[in-house]
């Protein structure tokens, strides 16, 4: 078997050098310092010498934040060439006549005042500008972000252009024939006067999320075939202490580029713990500015001088504090009998499983232990998942369900039909539920409800299988384990208690001081398992198919299937109407 019994060590991000580490390390230069992919992307839309067949559009898979936006900003302007010798052209105006001609000198330049500029949020106005002409006054043109940036690079927010398809259809076009039109603001009314086009040399860097893309390619999907593409990555692997001080070199330049309090060494841990929080994953940090940013003004808002432990610290904890009404509730209804947990004694066909469950608009998932029953009966062989009859569960929730079936079916070598019924559901749950998490619970399940032998409730489950038994990594893992702790720990901790995952999410673990100590005291366990095999041993006691012991969960049921097999395979001799056709 493969169980392992987690130290105190194993389940939380462990680096005896954090301080020495911070202090060696220096600022790194710009947000694409940790970016390969993207700085050589923005490389090759930036080029010293361009080119007629430069790219003029580049898109970046990013979110789209003010703070992030203004990153790039600073980002293209350090390799964009100098932007003095910048020329370009301008509008001469006599009594309503419009003529345009080569500027001689910057000054002189239509609009353009800078080789870089960017935009959240515009309208047709703000992008292209418009034509004015006030009663009694000559006509005036109004710039645009396209004029002010001309000769240069427009980053723009990709939502704000897929709510508006007409302003992103007249920006490429212009974009690619390199000449701005004007437009009059109502399409069924032309210009009153005649206003040259102006020459346009630009280029566009569209900031948009995953769906936005998906949005943009399913509209236009020629577009992708000329436009330079790369992603923010949010997330850096770290593999040595070579990793942990390019990331505080990236906490520093997030730090003073937005002018917050110095970090001190101490403040280092505490971090890396609710990085590796963040991201659910001991392997990786987070490069989102917005989220460095975040912690680094609360903290800052609880500093005297300097940003350090107890202020990173104290801050987690308000945070914490400020988001837990709806966890609180969840909890009450658990400590009051609600909701009914049973964390003592042992019951057949019946265990607790781990969820999380996401509410619209708040901004975690939220641990809640779930009491999965199961009953097995005389009948013809159907696996009735009442979540699914009910139409409370998803498909990825019924491809669990037909996957514990195809194992059941196949490790029995079932040639017959199965000669039980069997019925499973969460007890007490009335909202819609999905994902497959729950499939090693629902399987352990099953296999006590057929050997009829008891699960013990001190221990709780959570993970996927598959229809070899392998059990497989599931999400929200913390939350889980979390979740059940508090049960615990409120009813009191008996030393006995635990939780039982997949060995696969052991990286994934950053759990809260509580279950730190209390697992240090083994007061409470984590068991990983790789098998349901591991898990049932872990719940039963019993062995599930071992050959050196005669008493095994195996063996029970198929034992039981046989039986039950034989006596509906058996005569029913003693039955008054069989002795009277006899006589």
């Amino acid at each position: 078997m493969t169980i392992h019994q987690l130290s105190s060590q194993q389940i939380q991000p462990h680096i005896e050098n954090a301080e020495t580490i911070f202090n060696a390390a220096q600022p790194v230069s710009n947000l694409l310092s940790l970016q390969p992919r993207l700085a050589s992307a923005l490389a090759r839309f930036c080029p010293q010498n361009r080119q007629h067949f430069d790219p003029r559009f580049m898109l970046i898979k990013s979110s789209e934040s003010h703070l992030l936006f203004s990153l790039y900003h600073q980002a293209v302007k350090r390799v964009l060439p100098s932007d003095n010798d910048l020329v370009g052209y301008t509008y001469h105006i006599n009594n309503n006549k419009i003529i345009l001609r080569k500027s001689q000198n910057r000054q002189e330049n239509f609009g353009t005042n800078d080789n870089c500029l960017y935009a959240q949020w515009f309208d047709s106005e703000m992008l292209f500008g418009c034509v004015r002409h006030p009663e009694g006054e000559e006509i005036k043109l109004q710039t645009g972000l396209v004029h002010n940036a001309n000769g240069g690079i427009l980053i723009l927010g990709l939502r704000t252009l897929l709510n508006k398809p007409e302003l992103w259809f007249k920006l490429k076009s212009m974009v690619i024939k390199g000449e701005f039109n004007w437009l009059s603001g109502d399409d069924n009314t032309p210009l009153p006067y005649n206003v040259p086009s102006l020459p346009l040399d630009l280029r566009i860097m569209l900031i948009g999320d995953r769906l936005s893309l998906s949005d943009l390619q399913e509209f236009d999907p020629e577009f992708y075939q000329s436009s330079l593409y790369a992603e923010f990555e949010n997330e850096l692997l770290w593999k040595s202490d070579h990793e942990l001080a390019t990331w505080a070199g990236y906490l520093k330049f997030i730090q003073q580029s937005q002018q917050l309090p110095e970090l001190t060494s101490s403040a280092y841990f505490p971090i890396l713990k609710a990085a590796v929080r963040h991201t659910e994953d001991q392997q990786y940090l987070p490069l989102s500015p917005d989220w460095i940013y975040g912690l680094l003004t609360n903290a800052a808002q609880l500093a005297v001088d300097k940003i350090d432990q107890h202020c990173i610290e104290q801050a987690l904890q308000q945070k914490q504090w400020r988001e837990s009404y709806l966890i609180d509730r969840f909890k009450h209804e658990i400590f009051s009998n609600m909701i009914t947990i049973d964390t003592q004694g042992e019951i057949i066909g019946q265990i607790n499983g781990l969820s999380v469950i996401e509410y619209p608009g708040y901004p975690h998932a939220i641990g809640q232990p779930a009491r999965l029953s199961g009953l097995v009966h005389f009948g013809d062989g159907e696996f009735i998942d009442i979540e699914r009859k009910s139409e409370l569960a998803g498909n990825l929730h019924s491809k669990g369900m037909m996957i514990m079936q195809a194992f059941i079916t196949a490790e029995f070598a079932l040639y017959n039909q199965l000669p039980f019924s069997v019925s499973l559901v969460f007890e007490q749950s009335y909202n819609e539920i999905d994902g497959d998490s729950a499939s090693l619970a629902g399987l352990c399940v099953l296999i006590s409800a057929l050997a009829m032998q008891p699960i013990d409730q001190q221990v709780a489950v959570t993970g996927s299988v598959d229809q070899f038994g392998h059990v497989q990594a599931i999400g929200g893992v913390n939350e889980k384990i979390e979740s059940f702790f508090a049960v615990c720990q409120h009813r009191g901790l008996t030393g006995q208690q635990g939780v039982i995952i997949p060995s696969a999410n052991q990286s994934h673990l950053c759990l809260n001081d509580d279950i730190v100590m209390a697992v240090t005291n083994k007061q409470f366990h984590i068991w990983t398992v790789e098998h349901v095999a591991e898990a049932l041993y872990l719940l039963t006691g019993i062995p599930y198919k071992d050959n050196n012991h005669a008493l095994n969960l195996y063996h029970m049921v198929q034992s039981r299937i046989q039986q039950a097999l034989l006596q509906d395979k058996r005569p029913t001799s003693n039955h008054w109407l069989t002795r009277l056709f006899k006589r």
